[in-house]
């Protein structure tokens, strides 16, 4: 900065952070006819939600409630307190179930942000009390980015592995339809679409114009905000807040060189992301495991440092400080990391085992990913088990692909070489391989095997709840999770605790106002992973960090209104 290089400007609401949560808090604003600005400090916007499935668990809404008319915020309410516990904050949960349908509403309404229900989309406990297989969990609808002109650059890519042909965005429909394309008429059609859009795309020389998922949640977010001209200041740091505990009134921010002081009238909202990337806040917080996070490497941790200083207060460990998933990792052709998370493709379907360093199952392989990583680090605490081996057999490769391996087997002679994926004709053959013990190995495969024969899993239950035979083949039985590991040769990958959010946060009122031990601070909101989760820890289901954020985000944005 240049001494004296200094300007004011004025704004109603300032919101800090382009994500998901920082998007739909502008677009609120904005919505309640309040001057409003995003600053992000990164070259893209969408953060993490960018690189997201994009799924919103938001119970109530008109398009859930089209899918599953029986589910009631009493149902909700009760699974939400059988998930979460004493450590969940019951008034933050009714606060939720009460705002979450009226801000879709809004968007449905007032944005070009459009959502549906499926038919079928379990919560993770569906074994709890008001548990339902459907109706909860909204995603956007496939946007076409060229709405966007060049703008659409501004959104930031999905992960590289989950996309197809150099940058391919695919959901969860097109999956099935890729799958099947050898088999329906439809699916095929469907298929040529998507690759004919692509090719089109590539020739001209621009990135995929289909978003899907998270950057079609991003799109449709950026798509509304400019039509309503909405100001985003990219590569934009923020130096500091202005005013004190008894009153916020804007912030400071670094931006082409010159310091920028900024008047917040309506308040300021936090959105930043959350905690990941703050190697001190980590430090307290975390375990002290080898770990990768598949995230968005924006979330610093920055504006909840600068609250604490203000004296607001992070809310308590509850169920955990993080949200976490598996992960395996490899080093792409630039020297990066990819990290890819296992959510629902691969470790629970049949003809896989997971098992530790001396060879022994020690899990349920189709628990959810939060417990699954959970469990990772709990038994390593015992016995090695990160990194862990997901072992699978060559028919369940083929079929299902085995992480950033594709079904079909695509990507195996790379993966062989680079030391990703390792290989062998037999199991015990395998085992010396990865350096565990060959007996231990051939005995767990050979109990799964039987497992699979009877349909019953004697060890870790796999396969018992609604939500873990979703992740199966339905294709296979007695249990749609379970199947023989017979097919050489063999495969395994190295699994690692990944973490994917942090539940931990600032704490607020129902109206998103973050706290001191004597209130709420004036102008200064949370929202997204930087409020402390409703779930405290929790994960009921997909899409449990970003329903949430929409839903303060639109709180924050009404409450700092009624201040103007």
């Amino acid at each position: 900065m240049h001494a004296g290089a200094s300007s004011e400007e004025n704004f109603d609401l300032i919101v800090l952070g382009g994500g998901g949560a920082g998007l739909a808090a502008a677009l609120f604003g904005a919505i309640e006819g309040l001057k409003t600005l995003v600053i992000e400090h990164t070259a893209f916007v969408g953060g993490t939600t960018a690189l997201s499935a994009g799924s919103l668990w938001i119970p109530g809404s008109e398009a859930g409630r089209r899918v599953n008319p029986e589910d009631t915020p009493a149902h909700t309410l009760a699974y939400l307190r059988a998930c979460s516990g004493a450590a969940g904050d019951v008034q933050m949960q009714r606060r939720f179930l009460e705002m979450g349908p009226i801000a879709v509403a809004t968007l449905e309404r007032c944005t070009q942000v459009h959502l549906r229900a499926f038919e079928r989309h379990p919560d993770y406990l569906s074994d709890l009390e008001g548990a339902t297989t459907c109706g909860r969990v909204l995603e956007a609808l496939p946007y076409d980015g060229r709405g966007l002109g060049a703008d659409i650059d501004l959104i930031r890519p999905p992960i590289e592995e989950f996309t197809l042909m150099g940058g391919m965005m695919v959901d969860r429909a097109d999956i099935g339809h890729l799958l099947n394309a050898t088999r329906s008429l439809e699916s095929f059609r469907h298929a040529a679409k998507l690759v004919a859009r692509h090719t089109a795309d590539v020739v001209r020389g621009r990135r995929s114009s289909r978003l899907v998922m998270g950057n079609a949640l991003v799109g449709r977010l950026l798509a509304s905000l400019r039509q309503r001209e909405v100001p985003i200041w990219l590569e934009t740091e923020v130096l500091a807040l202005t005013g004190d505990r008894s009153r916020v009134t804007g912030v400071a921010v670094g931006r082409e060189g010159r310091e920028v002081r900024l008047a917040a009238r309506a308040g300021v909202i936090l959105a930043g992301g959350g905690f990941i990337g703050n190697s001190e806040l980590r430090d307290r917080l975390l375990p002290k495991v080898t770990s990768f996070t598949p995230g968005a490497p924006t979330n610093s941790g920055g504006l909840i440092a600068l609250a604490l200083g203000l004296g607001a207060r992070l809310g308590e460990e509850g169920n955990g400080h993080a949200f976490w998933a598996p992960v395996s990792t490899r080093t792409r052709n630039d020297g990066s990391r990819a990290v890819f998370p296992h959510f629902v493709l691969d470790r629970a379907k049949p003809g896989t085992v997971v098992v530790d360093q001396t060879g022994r199952r020690f899990l349920n392989e189709s628990t959810s990913y939060n417990l699954f990583a959970k469990a990772m680090m709990a038994a390593d605490a015992v016995r090695s088990s990160i990194p862990a081996f997901l072992i699978a057999d060559h028919r369940a490769l083929t079929t299902y692909g085995l992480g950033m391996i594709r079904p079909g087997g695509w990507g195996v002679r790379r993966s062989l070489r680079d030391g990703y994926l390792v290989s062998a004709p037999t199991v015990e053959r395998l085992a010396q391989l990865l350096g565990i013990d060959a007996a231990n190995l051939a005995a767990s495969v050979a109990r799964m095997n039987e497992f699979a024969r009877t349909g019953i899993d004697e060890e870790f239950h796999r396969g018992i709840t609604v939500y873990e035979r979703n992740l199966g083949d339905p294709t296979i039985g007695p249990n749609p999770t379970l199947g023989a590991i017979e097919h050489p040769p063999f495969h395994a990958i190295k699994l690692y605790p990944g973490e994917i959010g942090t539940s931990t946060g600032l704490l607020t009122d129902q109206d998103a106002r973050v706290v001191t031990g004597d209130g709420p601070i004036p102008g200064l909101f949370a929202a997204g992973n930087d409020m402390h989760s409703i779930m405290a820890g929790a994960y009921p289901g997909p899409g449990i960090t970003l329903g949430p954020a929409i839903t303060f985000a639109y709180v924050a944005a009404n409450a700092a209104a009624r201040r103007s």
